[in-house]
C-alpha cells in the first residue's frame, strides 16, 4: 500500500501533487514586512533602484503612479496606501522640514529612508488622525506633473486639504499639505517624497510619537559616525531622524 507522501503524489493528478508542495510564506509583521498589516496584497516588487528600465516601461511607470495616487489619496484614511509596493523604490525617502526648529534632540529636517519605515509612517498617521478625528476627509486642491527637458526627470505635485472633526471636543480639524513626489531617473519608481509644507505644522510632540512608533533611534547625519570621516567613537554628532531599511 502506498502510505507516503512522494508515492501519493505520483499517483494523484498534476495539480493535486502540486497541492503537496510546501508553501513559501512571508512571517514577517509590521515594519518589518515589505506589507504592512495595513496594506492590501499587491503585485510583485518591480526592480530594484539599480535596474534600469525601458524608456516606455518608464513612461509607464511615472503615468500609472500618478494616476494611482491622484485616484486614492482622497480615500487615505479609510484606505491606506494603495498599490505601494509597485509605486514606490524600495529605498524611498520622505523628508519634512518644519518651518521652526524642533527642540533638540530632534533635527532641522526628518528623513525616514526604506519602503518599510514608508509604509509605517502612513499607517501611524492614519491610525493616529483616525483615533483622534472622525469624518476625516481629503480633497484634492492641485496636481501638477513636471516633465523638465532633460531625459527621465520627473515630478509630480500634489497639494490637499484634510478636514476633521476632533472626537473629544468636537472642533473642526483643517490642515493643508503639499507634498512632491519625485521619479527615479532609472526605474520610475518614486525615490524621493518631500513634504513641501504642513499647515497649521504639527507640534513637536507629534514627530516624538512618530519616532516612538517606528522605533527609531536619533542618528548621526549621513557619512558621519564612527569610523566614517568627521566621526569618531565617543564623538558629539547632530543629531538627525534617520534609519535605512533594506527589504530585499
Amino acid at each position: 500500500m502506498c502510505r507516503t507522501r512522494s508515492c501519493m503524489a505520483r499517483r494523484l493528478p498534476a495539480n493535486f501533487a502540486r497541492a503537496l508542495r510546501p508553501h513559501h510564506t512571508d512571517a514577517g509583521l509590521g515594519v518589518r514586512s515589505a506589507r504592512p498589516p495595513d496594506t492590501p496584497p499587491a503585485a510583485p516588487r518591480p526592480p530594484d533602484d539599480d535596474q534600469p528600465v525601458s524608456d516606455h516601461e518608464w513612461t509607464l511607470r511615472t503615468a500609472r503612479a500618478a494616476d494611482v495616487l491622484t485616484r486614492t489619496l482622497p480615500s487615505f484614511f479609510a484606505t491606506g496606501l494603495v498599490d505601494a509596493p509597485t509605486l514606490y523604490s524600495p529605498a524611498v525617502r520622505l523628508a519634512y522640514t518644519p518651518p521652526a526648529p524642533l527642540p533638540a534632540p530632534l533635527p532641522r529636517t526628518l528623513h525616514v529612508e526604506g519602503f518599510s519605515l514608508y509604509l509605517a509612517s502612513s499607517v501611524f498617521v492614519r491610525h493616529t488622525l483616525n483615533a483622534l478625528y472622525a469624518d476625516l476627509a481629503v480633497a484634492l486642491n492641485k496636481v501638477a506633473l513636471a516633465a523638465p527637458p532633460a531625459h527621465r526627470e520627473k515630478s509630480l505635485f500634489i497639494g490637499l486639504t484634510v478636514t476633521g472633526v476632533a472626537r473629544v471636543s468636537g472642533a473642526p480639524g483643517e490642515w493643508e499639505v503639499n507634498s512632491t513626489y519625485t521619479f527615479s531617473p532609472l526605474t520610475g519608481l518614486i525615490h524621493v517624497h518631500t513634504v513641501n509644507s504642513i499647515h497649521p505644522a504639527p507640534h513637536h510632540a507629534v514627530y516624538d510619537a512618530l519616532r516612538a512608533a517606528l522605533r527609531l533611534p536619533v542618528f548621526s547625519p549621513p557619512g558621519v559616525g564612527p569610523g566614517r570621516p568627521g566621526g569618531a567613537a565617543g564623538a558629539v554628532q547632530t543629531p538627525t531622524l534617520r534609519a535605512t531599511v533594506k527589504d530585499r
